[in-house]
């Protein structure tokens, strides 16, 4: 019976332990996504600066109607 015991102690911490590694491992990629988010967040604003200037520079249609 002591032994049983010791053995399902014994299989509890490493249980314990594989869970602590899993714990760390999702924490690792919880960080990882939060940096993906912000560099998509940077990309998006960039792209609407982008997207300003190009209409900005690029003429509106009105304005490639020959002086009348």
């Amino acid at each position: 019976m002591s032994d049983q015991l010791s053995v399902i102690s014994y299989q509890l911490s490493v249980i314990s332990y594989q869970l602590s590694v899993i714990s760390y491992q999702l924490s690792v990629i919880s960080y990882q996504l939060s940096v993906i988010s912000y560099q998509l967040s940077v990309i998006s604003y960039q792209l609407s600066v982008v997207r300003r200037l190009f209409l900005f520079i690029l003429p509106t249609p009105h304005s490639l109607l020959p002086n009348s």
